[in-house]
């Protein structure tokens, strides 16, 4: 996972260690090949492994009390994931669920814990990974908090934009689903989007949405918009 429109040295610190730690663990796991919409781990499940992403993109979502949900990342190849609950024994804090036919390998809790007792630099790496995701999560809950829903949906599509954005600029994502990563209503995302629209930031096709000027885009991404 990584901060909307985040990039530079951290990041790529991050990457370094996910691939340290994919290649490490590599014979610990099995692989699963994953059928698109299949759900990995539901929220509140038992924590008992930890997952890789080898190929595909996955859903991280919640669920409020009152049953809303919102996205709070997606996943490709190279990202690890379930670390947090693993490690802290506690239960799954999101959904993940598979947007495309993907490939995950799956780490148990037995296997992972010897490994790290032979190899300390595995414990360190993994280390280095909670934190990373410790400082991501707190940003997005800064950001939900605090941040207009315009600043909000910026971020988001600029990140959509390098996750899953094709070279045209264009992100197969409906507003529906905007909504869920903004923490806002269809409605309200729909009125923003046609804004961006009059002023030629964006265009709006049958199944998502396509980036026409990221330049002004990002601008209004930025905490101190108006």
């Amino acid at each position: 996972m990584t901060d909307d429109c985040s990039s530079g040295p951290a990041q790529d610190v991050v990457a370094s260690t996910n691939l340290r730690l994919i290649e490490a663990m590599h014979d610990l796991g099995t692989l699963w090949d994953v059928a698109e919409g299949t759900m990995l781990f539901q929220q509140g499940d038992p924590a008992d492994c930890i997952y890789t992403v080898l190929s595909g993109r996955l859903e991280v979502s919640i669920l409020s009390e009152a049953g809303r949900k919102s996205v709070l990342d997606i996943l490709s190849a190279n990202q690890i994931f379930g670390e947090l609950s693993l490690l802290s024994g506690a239960t799954r804090t999101a959904t993940v669920s598979a947007l495309e036919k993907s490939r995950v390998l799956r780490i148990g809790r037995e296997p992972l814990m010897q490994a790290m007792a032979r190899t300390p630099t595995l414990a360190i790496w993994l280390l280095q990974l909670v934190i990373s995701r410790e400082r991501w999560i707190s940003k997005q809950l800064e950001t939900l908090t605090f941040e207009p829903l315009e600043v909000r949906l910026a971020r988001r599509l600029l990140y959509l934009k390098g996750v899953i954005g094709d070279p045209d600029g264009r992100i197969a994502v409906s507003q529906h689903a905007l909504g869920a990563h903004a923490g806002a209503t269809r409605e309200a995302v729909s009125k923003i989007l046609g804004t961006w629209k009059s002023m030629q930031i964006i265009e709006i096709y049958r199944g998502g949405i396509a980036i026409r000027r990221p330049d002004l885009l990002a601008q209004r991404a930025e905490d101190d918009f108006s």
